[in-house]
């Protein structure tokens, strides 16, 4: 087992992830609860820190955990009119009376815009990849009952878990990966009732075209899955800021039993009126159809 190894700043999770079947399905479990806990009427400004930790060599020796940690760490702005993820490469922002999603390529200097059906013809391509891949899911969760302080407020947890097997042709045994997640939010830090308010109307007009087109895919997704739908009833039941979400993923059939530890904490909050200036597409970059 390689040497464990502990980085802070670094690029998207995806590039530390060599099989895409993992990436693809654990950054979906990933926005399901972020974007069911981030609908906000009032400006919320933050800080979503990112650690990873790996024992898997190839990762460690190539650098690509350290690489893929500069991209990991995010700044999140939150108006009654849209959500945006900022990171040094990377900007995305859902706009949520047009149900559609803005993704700008610093590196590129290039932007692309989704409308809700696209993002969800893409998440079923997705799917239908991964089954061709010889990917199967099953998934599980139950509320923690403990209740824990982050950043100074009360925050409740939900744990998942995801179970994934891999026949891929050609292959001489399968490959295994078991992948615990636990996410945590808060119904007093910054932006909490108007989350709280949001998902009360939610409930009673239902999930349908007021949701963000993320939130909507991820329904269908899981819907698909094993044990998916009651990670939904479940995820639906836990509302508020999102204050941490900590993931822990052991793989098997790859010679040794790499694993992979990542956390996401919530930091420097600040309620401070957001500009219109910040969510604007930098001058000079070209819009890709």
């Amino acid at each position: 087992m390689g040497r464990m190894v502990k980085v802070i700043a670094g690029e998207r999770l995806g590039q530390a992830v060599r099989l895409r079947g993992e990436r693809n399905s654990m950054r979906r479990s990933g926005i399901l609860f972020m974007l069911s806990c981030g609908m906000l009427m009032a400006d919320v400004r933050y800080t979503l820190r990112c650690e990873i930790e790996s024992t898997d060599k190839m990762l460690t020796q190539s650098g690509a955990v350290r690489d893929a940690m500069k991209d990991c760490t995010s700044e999140i702005f939150q108006t009654g009119e849209r959500q945006m993820s900022r990171t040094a490469r990377m900007t995305q922002i859902v706009e949520y009376a047009t149900e559609s999603t803005v993704v700008i390529d610093h590196s590129k200097k290039t932007w692309t815009r989704s409308s809700a059906s696209q993002t969800e013809a893409a998440a079923q391509a997705s799917m239908e990849q991964m089954k061709q891949m010889g990917v199967k899911l099953k998934m599980s969760s139950e509320p923690i009952p403990e209740k824990r302080e982050i950043a100074g407020y009360a925050a409740s947890g939900l744990a998942s878990l995801v179970e994934m097997t891999f026949a891929f042709p050609g292959m001489d045994r399968g490959m295994s990966s078991r992948v615990r997640m636990e996410f945590w939010v808060s119904e007093t830090a910054p932006g909490a009732k108007e989350i709280l308010a949001w998902a009360a109307n939610q409930k009673q007009e239902g999930v349908g075209s007021k949701a963000s087109p993320t939130l909507r895919v991820m329904g269908q997704f899981l819907a698909s899955v094993p044990g998916g739908n009651q990670v939904l009833a479940n995820g639906a039941n836990l509302v508020g800021q999102l204050m941490e979400m900590n993931m822990k993923m052991e793989s098997r059939g790859m010679g040794d039993a790499p694993t992979m530890n990542m956390t996401m904490r919530a930091e420097k909050f600040s309620t401070e009126a957001i500009p219109a200036s910040e969510f604007e597409i930098p001058d000079g970059y070209k819009e890709v159809k």
